[in-house]
């Protein structure tokens, strides 16, 4: 009886193995691609949280890249829903995983993060700068140099894209560049605290820095951190027909006058 019993508990727990197997096949092989999201009628996007991604201004909602995608899900006639993850890994995770569709988010286009995801054609080409204040007194900035960064500490969102281009800088000036990552904050949110003397400094791209700077003026933009790199877009490695369909949007969208008119209010 006892064997039998035995016998019986064991066949169960291979039932539960079997099960889960088959849960973590279903999920980990989940399709993300284009027919799926026009059959279930949404678009699952992740972007950031600023002026230049996703804000809430009042009842209203807004941003440049949110007015974009917006635009695109209109186009497929599938509702949008956006949420708001500032970190990097965190966002890719949830690409894989498939609760989402896209990273809407200005990215720094890599070929060490084509093995991740699969990016869109580039909406704008940007170089990294440097984000520090004016000094009110002289009206100069401490940094005129990269070689300047040497042994200094630059402030980022945790898991910032911009991190890969900070290591290489390190590498370039031979000099150790200090990061200090900050979890709960944006990337536009460590630019204002840089305008309210609250740190010392951050970074991003140059076109984001010419819209935060109409905002907080006090800042200085003007440091180049290297060379000009193609930003866009991430989906899951497998969305080739979102991709090709997202891709033939940009092309025909970049550049029109629906689009100049969202550059122009944000930028």
């Amino acid at each position: 009886m006892k064997r039998k019993r035995i016998a019986l508990l064991s066949v169960e727990v291979i039932i539960l193995i079997v099960i889960a197997l088959l849960v973590f096949s279903h999920f980990k092989n989940r399709k993300h691609d284009l027919p799926q999201i026009l059959e279930s009628g949404r678009l699952y996007v992740l972007t950031d949280s600023s002026s230049l991604g996703f804000c809430k201004n009042g009842g209203k909602v807004g941003g440049f890249q949110y007015e974009i995608i917006k635009a695109f899900a209109d186009t497929l006639g599938v509702e949008l829903v956006v949420t708001v993850e500032n970190d990097l890994v965190k966002g890719v995770e949830l690409l894989k995983s498939g609760d989402y569709n896209l990273i809407a988010s200005m990215l720094p286009i890599t070929s060490e993060r084509k093995t991740d995801v699969r990016f869109s054609m580039p909406l704008q080409w940007s170089s990294l700068v440097l984000v520090q204040i004016i000094m009110p007194d002289s009206g100069t900035v401490t940094h005129t140099n990269v070689l300047d960064l040497a042994g200094d500490t630059l402030a980022v969102s945790v898991h910032s894209p911009h991190q890969l281009r900070i290591a290489h800088l390190s590498d370039e000036i031979a000099q150790p560049i200090h990061i200090k990552e900050y979890k709960s904050k944006s990337e536009e949110q460590l630019v204002e605290q840089v305008s309210l003397h609250k740190i010392k400094m951050t970074v991003c791209d140059e076109n984001s820095a010419k819209a935060y700077k109409r905002k907080y003026p006090n800042i200085d933009v003007s440091l180049p951190l290297g060379f000009s790199q193609p930003m866009g877009w991430a989906a899951h490695s497998s969305s080739q027909q979102l991709m090709d369909e997202l891709n033939d949007f940009l092309d025909e969208f970049v550049g029109s006058s629906a689009y100049w008119e969202i550059y122009r209010r944000y930028y």
